[in-house]
């Protein structure tokens, strides 16, 4: 419905985004300890903290869920079936655990317009276990 309203003309592509990535990032709130796959580098913090969790905020060591795939205005545009929807939004939950560290480093890399699994690669992230997207 959110879709059909921006391509209707009825609601700005921008709120609509907001909304969206509002809700896929709080789906991961307080979650990231138990978020797979995991960088190496997020292996290291939670094993450096242990039994307690790494920092939350202000710390490189912080763990975050990087969503892997990003949801552009084209999605909005592009996604107009129920079928369609139920797959982005199965695409769009993917996430990894990753450092504040590499988090930062992501971010530089989405910019330069590297997404997706590519970017891991790009950022210099690895993960403890094999990951196939």
């Amino acid at each position: 419905m959110l879709a059909k309203a921006v391509r209707d003309g009825d609601v700005e592509g921008a709120d609509a985004m907001r909304i969206l990535r509002h809700e896929l990032r709080r789906r991961n709130t307080n979650t990231t300890l138990t978020v797979r796959p995991r960088s190496k580098s997020a292996q290291t913090s939670i094993d450096k903290y242990a039994p307690d969790p790494p920092p939350k905020n202000g710390s490189d060591d912080a763990l975050h869920a990087d969503h892997v795939y990003p949801l552009s205005s084209q999605t909005l545009q592009a996604t107009d079936t129920l079928e369609q929807w139920v797959a982005e939004l199965k695409r769009l939950r993917t996430v990894v655990c990753v450092t504040a560290a590499e988090n930062y480093a992501l971010e530089f890399v989405e910019k330069r317009g590297v997404t997706g699994p590519e970017k891991y690669a790009e950022a210099g992230v690895e993960f403890t276990t094999p990951v196939s997207w």
